[in-house]
């Protein structure tokens, strides 16, 4: 019994861990298609940056989420979910994405600045989204 309580929460680490990854193979995916888009709108006149704009979007989009990014709000979600034992993909889908999408929320809140924009709270939401589901189908649906 306890080795088997052991187990599994040695996969729901793991479980959490892969969600995680692909959420932020998601969110860096859509960040930088989204800055480059900006960056091209941007430089109407100049060819040189229309081209290069997904390097640039890469590079900013990634130094200035990277430090703001915590696992805390999702890992709370999963073990919340564990220890209620809930199995709906729903609770995981939901749960991831309103974890992720509240990590700008709390670093904006803790540099004292204005809210984040719809479409920068709607890439994290989203790829909140795909980590969430991801958990549910590797773990999750066995809680």
């Amino acid at each position: 019994m306890i080795f088997r309580t052991i187990l599994r929460w040695l996969w729901v680490v793991i479980a959490f861990m892969i969600a995680s990854a692909i959420a932020l193979m998601v969110l860096f995916s859509l960040g930088i298609f989204w800055l480059g888009d900006e960056i091209r709108a941007g430089a109407q006149g100049d060819l040189f940056i229309r081209q290069t704009a997904d390097l640039y979007a890469a590079f900013f989009f990634t130094a200035a989420v990277g430090p703001a990014l915590t696992g805390l709000p999702g890992f709370l979600a999963v073990i919340a979910g564990e220890i209620m034992r809930i199995r709906s993909a729903l609770y995981y889908t939901l749960a991831g994405g309103a974890a992720v999408a509240v990590i700008p929320i709390l670093a904006r809140a803790a540099e004292n600045a204005s809210a984040p924009g719809s479409s920068y709270m709607t890439l994290f939401a989203a790829a909140g989204f795909v980590g969430g589901f991801a958990y549910w189908a590797l773990a999750g649906a066995r809680a």
